[in-house]
């Protein structure tokens, strides 16, 4: 068969069987086969930026390989900020893109894709022969697999129309492992635990995957530990009485109570980062216990006591073989108290609302958005000052959130939605934005989700500015103008292609929400305004 047709079987081979892209010289005969010849689902992006986030997205809410595909040139170059984005959230996806041909040194679009994918951290894998295209193929998956990133699939374009020999390689599952503990990381962190008063255990999205959750409650309950979750663990101890929410610079004031008291935290599957620390403030005068099942990560980002590499749930498991040996007497930090003030504690009083004729507070909203949709929803946050609140919108569990917020860009979360929604199509996914990063790439993606009829919430907070500059200037009594914008109506926009758009202005029209979210059809777009001067005043300090 032709060279195309022979990538496109051996990517059919290796399980890809979505795929998102936009088609160009380099790589339209190989969508073409894969979508007519071996059945693959494809979705075509507006931009080769939005296709990698849809890849991005749709493996990180259906933990499945990602993949995606691009022309060579600038259809390449325009992924490089997804290409990050995907390298820094440990997502691991097949890119695959052309390659000018090998026998054209002056072709226009000749880029050097070898050395850009160094520079942003992805693997890079090349079609080395005709004759080596099921192997190599198979080669890009197992590595994105094993590194968990992206791996860039690099085909050049004269190996697509050579009649090649077709082979078969067997198709690569990654196999389940459990890494032990080491005896010795193990004893020491032990005895840390042991010697504490005032325990707290913390589960991260790493907690989340290796489905420690039961794991890590019963250890809690073992040393009488306070449970909490990093921003990306959020509801993985939902429902448990001691579960006192997110830990760091988002945690609720009864959480930061405890945080505060706390002399121990033990970690799992937590980065540890300055968000979750506060910059390492509420680690300071605390024993740390982290647990990772990569070496590099352990006191990458915070001092720590103790570190183990180890699967979460097998090394909760076998800390508590060793405090029930030594008879260990769990502490006192759980207490009818604190579990009476979790019980009662209500976000709604944590603020007073700044609300007005022509402005929604954004901490208000958040409120409401998570009692009109769905509770059995994907969340897909885009980044932004506005994050401090709309993060708190509940997911169902961990794997249902997912945040576009590693290389710290705005103007990610759509097409990551997009992903998102095509690997859930039997629930809404809810996407949530600030108008600036909307602006940036949200619009040209609405047509998408349309044409695909996915089930899509779309929520602006819109404040009309930059909000992170925007705040910058206010904390230095400056003129924000420089960070205000006059945007088009979204609503108007949105409904221009085909999707259902509602304008909110204030309280009173915050009321609709509830039969607007109860009655959509397809991709449904709700702007609401926001006042950039009122949010600096609430928000505080840029996030």
């Amino acid at each position: 068969m032709k060279g195309h047709d022979a990538i496109a079987k051996a990517l059919h081979e290796q399980g890809i069987d979505t795929g998102f892209g936009v088609v160009g010289d380099a790589n339209v005969f190989i969508v073409d086969s894969m979508v007519n010849n071996h059945g693959t689902r494809y979705v075509s992006a507006p931009h080769e930026a939005s296709a990698v986030l849809m890849a991005i997205g749709y493996a990180r809410a259906s933990q499945r390989l990602g993949f995606a595909t691009v022309t060579h040139g600038p259809g390449f170059t325009n992924t490089i900020t997804p290409l990050v984005e995907g390298v820094r959230s440990r997502t691991a996806m097949v890119v695959l893109t052309g390659e000018t041909a090998v026998s054209d040194r002056n072709h226009l679009q000749k880029i050097g894709t070898r050395e850009l994918c160094a520079a942003c951290g992805a693997g890079y894998e090349p079609i080395r022969t005709p004759a080596t295209i099921a192997v190599d193929v198979a080669t890009a998956v197992r590595r994105a697999h094993a590194e968990q990133r992206p791996i860039v699939l690099a085909v050049p374009y004269d190996y697509e129309f050579l009649e090649v020999e077709t082979t078969s390689v067997p198709r690569h599952d990654p196999p389940a492992q459990s890494l032990a503990p080491d005896p010795a990381a193990l004893d020491k962190a032990v005895g840390i635990i042991a010697a504490s008063s005032r325990p707290i255990v913390l589960g991260g999205r790493g907690a989340a995957l290796s489905g420690a959750r039961e794991s890590l409650l019963r250890l809690a309950a073992r040393i009488g530990a306070p449970v909490a979750t990093t921003v990306l663990g959020q509801g993985l101890f939902r429902g448990d009485p001691f579960d006192i929410g997110i830990f760091g610079t988002l945690s609720n004031p009864v959480a930061s109570e405890v945080i505060d008291r706390a002399d121990c935290v033990i970690a799992f599957g937590a980065g540890l980062n300055f968000l979750t620390t506060d910059r390492g403030a509420l680690l300071e005068g605390k024993a740390v216990v982290q647990v990772d099942i990569d070496v590099e990560r352990l006191g990458d980002l915070s001092q720590i006591d103790a570190g183990i590499i180890g699967d979460a749930t097998l090394v909760a498991d076998t800390i508590v073989s060793y405090l029930d040996q030594a008879e260990h007497k769990p502490s006192g930090f759980r207490s009818p108290e604190l579990e009476a003030r979790l019980h009662d504690h209500d976000p709604a009083r944590e603020f007073t609302d700044c609300s007005n004729e022509r402005s929604v507070d954004p901490r208000t909203l958040t409120l409401r958005l998570d009692e009109v949709i769905p509770a059995d929803r994907t969340v897909v946050v885009d980044a932004g000052r506005y994050m401090r609140s709309a993060l708190k919108l509940a997911a169902p569990d961990p794997l249902s959130l997912v945040t576009t917020h590693a290389f710290g860009s705005i103007g990610l979360g759509m097409a990551t939605a997009i992903g998102a929604a095509v690997a859930h199509p039997d629930r809404p996914t809810v996407m949530v934005a600030g108008d600036g990063g909307f602006m940036m790439g949200g619009i040209l993606d609405i047509n998408t989700a349309v044409q695909n009829r996915l089930d899509l919430i779309v929520v602006i907070y819109n404040d009309g500015s930059y909000g992170a500059e925007h705040i910058q200037f206010h904390n230095k009594n400056m003129d924000p103008a420089l960070s205000l914008h006059r945007w088009p109506s979204f609503a108007a926009v949105a409904q221009s292609m085909g999707a259902t758009g509602v304008t909110i202005n204030n309280l009173a029209e915050l009321e609709r929400l509830d039969d607007i979210i109860r009655t959509r059809s397809g991709v449904v777009l709700v702007d609401v305004q926001m006042d950039p001067g009122i949010i600096s005043e609430v928000i505080g300090g840029a996030h």
